[in-house]
């Protein structure tokens, strides 16, 4: 009888084991890379998070995109701490009006390793951050 337990347990295991690399996000979980210190866009809008995806909220378009933050930058899940290099670090609120510059970045040009959950779990084109300030 302990074998037989022992084989499901084995099998069930196996099933239960992700093969394909696929995971969801963890909780809380930013995409972040290098920073690019480069402005094509400033956009203003808030910080929304949604289906365990922190967007942003473009209040002209009505458009999200999945800001891409630089390294160093965390989400506590009320608000984001963003590290800009040669910077002290700003605190953004979810729900806050403020101005984000950067780019917009075409998930090919990601590494897929890094980025390939945020593109599944939460669709919105990518915009690297170069800078954040209060949209008053």
């Amino acid at each position: 009888m302990r074998k037989a337990g022992l084989i499901v347990l084995t099998i069930l295991s196996g099933c239960a084991m992700n093969q394909s690399g696929v995971r969801p996000l963890r909780p809380l979980e930013i995409p972040t890379g290098p920073f690019l210190d480069s402005t094509a866009e400033a956009l203003q809008g808030t910080l929304m998070y949604e289906g365990g995806c922190l967007i942003f909220r473009d209040d002209l378009s009505r458009g999200h995109l999945l800001p891409v933050w630089p390294y160093g930058t965390v989400f506590n899940g009320t608000s984001v701490i963003a590290h800009f290099p040669g910077k002290a670090e700003q605190r953004l609120v979810l729900a806050q009006e403020f101005v984000m510059y950067g780019q917009r970045v075409p998930w090919a040009n990601l590494p897929a390793a890094d980025y390939a959950a945020f593109q599944r779990q939460c669709g919105a084109e990518p915009f690297a951050v170069s800078s954040v300030r209060p949209a008053n």
